[in-house]
């Protein structure tokens, strides 16, 4: 790889660590299209290497918010256990379903995710509010006291879609974490925070699957996680101060644009 190459992927990273986390997710939504339409890697390689990536950027950005005290650390639990699960049964999938029907379903699912985030009363997730629940308070460094109910079973059954989403296309399961930790009425910054450490857990788990599958390209490993760490961690330390609307609209409309891209070049 020319150093040419190798500095891009380093800024591209950061940019999108940055940017993932300040939105609660591990930036597959952008690693996998930058891999493959950039980079050239095939799918099952992109989404590999991208889950392995969104460990470094996940990492960063939880101690942040660890710091922060943000995190709802039994609502974090609550979406492991599945997540992880779903992680490790989307990854082994990948050995099976072609490499066309990956794009695609990434493409359907960072698209729905756009319209929620440009149109919040789009029904993505829906709340699950049967079945036992238990109250959680999380206390911040901004001197906030928050309390969130926690329905098992929402978490149970969103925890385990995000993490199948995960192992199967490779974006780190923020994307169905942050709605429907938010649905289940977690203010969204707290949910950003919690989703991250989520999202660091499952993707360790779906990465170290597609690591054994032979996925993981190290030298891009190697460049992305170097732009991600430094990315990952500022993008947290500036999420708690960045206008909540203008976020949502202007990660939608980034959104939009990648489901489009990653459509159409699976098409063509």
């Amino acid at each position: 790889m020319s150093p040419i190459l190798a500095i891009a992927a380093i800024v591209l990273a950061l940019a999108t660590a940055f940017i993932a986390a300040m939105a609660g997710v591990g930036g597959g939504f952008l690693y996998v299209p930058i891999l493959t339409l950039i980079f050239g890697l095939a799918p099952a390689e992109a989404v590999g290497t991208s889950l392995v990536v969104i460990i470094f950027t996940t990492l960063a950005a939880s101690v942040s918010y660890l710091r922060q005290g943000r995190i709802f650390f039994r609502s974090t639990l609550c979406l492991i256990v599945p997540g992880m699960t779903g992680a490790i049964i989307g990854a082994y999938a990948t050995v099976f379903v072609p490499g066309t029907l990956i794009s695609v379903l990434f493409s359907l699912i960072v698209g729905f995710l756009s319209i929620k985030l440009l149109f919040p009363s789009f029904p993505l997730v829906w709340p699950v509010t049967a079945g036992p629940s238990c109250d959680e308070v999380c206390n911040d460094c901004f001197s906030l006291s928050v309390k969130h109910r926690i329905y098992y079973l929402h978490y149970l059954a969103w925890g385990l879609m995000s993490g199948l989403a995960s192992g199967l296309v490779g974006i780190g399961g923020g994307v169905i974490n942050v709605p429907a930790l938010v649905t289940a009425g977690m203010p969204v910054h707290f949910a950003t925070a919690t989703s991250t450490l989520v999202v660091f857990f499952t993707s360790m788990t779906g990465g170290g699957i597609h690591a054994l599958l032979g996925h993981v390209e190290t030298t891009y490993v190697v460049l992305f996680s170097t732009g991600a760490l430094i990315g990952g961690y500022t993008g947290a330390y500036f999420a708690p101060r960045a206008p909540e609307r203008t976020l949502r609209r202007a990660i939608g409309l980034l959104f939009a644009g990648i489901a489009v891209a990653m459509g159409v070049g699976s098409l063509l």
